[in-house]
């Protein structure tokens, strides 16, 4: 039996997420619902795209794992966020489909453009945080 791989960044979307807002001036609520959406987000790409081949139960929890991401993000009622989202899932999908792997820096300039919504920094200034957060990441776990 061939072993599973992960096809999606190493490190957790979420946690790269939350460290990076950890730094604003002040707490926004959306941010820890937006994190949340992105631990869904990367589990379906996970559990759908896995290296080795999906079966079918992989199948049905990558589909719950992005309802559970939609759902999520939609608790929020702005497009802006959704819309970030989407484009996101068809770059990775996209990216799969090929054969590739999604890295993180892939999706650097989604995961910016989401904390742009939120700290109306810019995305350059998003940008800055979300690998700042991701190399913090990195650093902590070896």
């Amino acid at each position: 039996m061939e072993e599973k791989t992960s096809r999606t960044p190493e490190i957790s979307l979420e946690d790269t997420f939350l460290m990076a807002v950890a730094g604003l001036p002040e707490e926004d609520l959306r941010a820890a619902v937006v994190a949340e959406a992105l631990g869904y987000l990367q589990q379906g790409f996970d559990a759908h795209y896995a290296g080795g081949g999906a079966t079918d139960d992989d199948i049905l929890v990558g589909d719950n794992s992005y309802a559970l991401a939609v759902e999520t993000i939609a608790r929020l009622d702005e497009p802006r966020f959704v819309a970030v989202a989407s484009r996101m899932i068809r770059d990775g999908a996209g990216l799969i489909a090929g054969g590739g792997a999604v890295s993180l820096q892939t999706w650097i300039p989604h995961l910016a453009g989401l904390l742009d919504i939120i700290s109306e920094e810019g995305e350059e200034r998003s940008e800055a945080r979300i690998e700042g957060a991701a190399e913090e990441l990195r650093r902590r776990s070896g």
